[in-house]
Formats: structure tokens, sequence, C-alpha cells
């Protein structure tokens, strides 16, 4: 009897806790939620030392009805040296787009982060297939790679 109890007790815990998710208690809205879900943070190196730190999203995960012909993501970084220039590359293919944003920006709502001491832009790159490669270069050598997979 006390098993069947005890095992009773313990289906109904997790059946309580079974409707609920991570984001329910922050009140996002589904693309916040889509949001917070694909960003990617990368601390750039070179060799032990950091030289800076990149988050990127995949728009068109986030926003599929507006971004759905190329692919494009929405990028933030800081990198120490302010004279280091930066590229980036998907799957070994420039950019066709490459838009500097200011911090207060159309997309600021879909990481809750500005800082005036951060770049941010828009990258467009050619539709590519389900493994998207985004690649960081500076021109001091240092290099980052971030892997997005799309869902089939």
């Amino acid at each position: 009897m006390r098993t069947f109890l005890a095992t009773v007790l313990f289906i109904l815990l997790f059946i309580g806790c079974a409707q609920k998710n991570a984001f329910e208690k922050f009140h996002f809205t589904s693309v916040k939620e889509l949001s917070e879900d694909s960003i990617q943070t990368l601390k750039i190196k070179k060799g032990t030392k950091v030289e800076g730190v990149i988050n990127v999203i995949h728009l068109n995960k986030v926003l599929p009805e507006m971004y759905n012909q190329n692919e494009y993501f929405y990028v933030y970084y800081y990198i120490k040296d302010k004279n280091d220039t930066v590229t980036f590359t998907l799957n070994g293919k420039p950019s066709l787009l490459q838009e500097e944003l200011e911090s207060e920006n159309e997309f600021s709502y879909l990481t809750s982060f500005t800082a005036p001491w951060s770049k941010y832009c828009l990258l467009g790159f050619q539709k590519e297939g389900n493994v998207l490669n985004l690649k960081i270069e500076t021109s001091k050598a240092v290099n980052a790679t971030l892997q997005f997979v799309k869902d089939k």
C-alpha cells in the first residue's frame, strides 16, 4: 500500500509540472522565446586570450515570415581592439548584405541588450543547406565559427 501511495504521489507531482515550460514565468512573446532559444554566444579568442565576444541570432528561424529568401543573421559583438576589422562568411561564402545598425534598432527587442560599446549588424547570405557555419574573422587573425542547424 505504501508503494502504491508513493508511486501515485510521484506521478501526480510530475503531471502537475508537465504543463509548464521554462519561458512561462518570464512572459515572453513567441518571437522572444524563439530568439532566446536560438541565440548563440561565443568568446573570440587568440590563443588563450579573449579578444571579444559575439552573439548571433538566425533570423530565418525567429522571423520566418520576413526572412525566408536568403539566410539572415542579427549579430552584435564586442572586439577589444577598436581598429580591428571584422568579416563574416557563411559556409565559406561572403555576405551579400552587411548593414551596420545603431545599438537601439529594430532587432533590439529580440535580445534585450543594447550597449553603445558593442557593434550591431544585419547580415544576409545566399540560401544554404541545413548546416550553416558562420565564420567570424578579424584583421588580427582571430577567428571563430558558430554552427546553426536548421529544423527539417
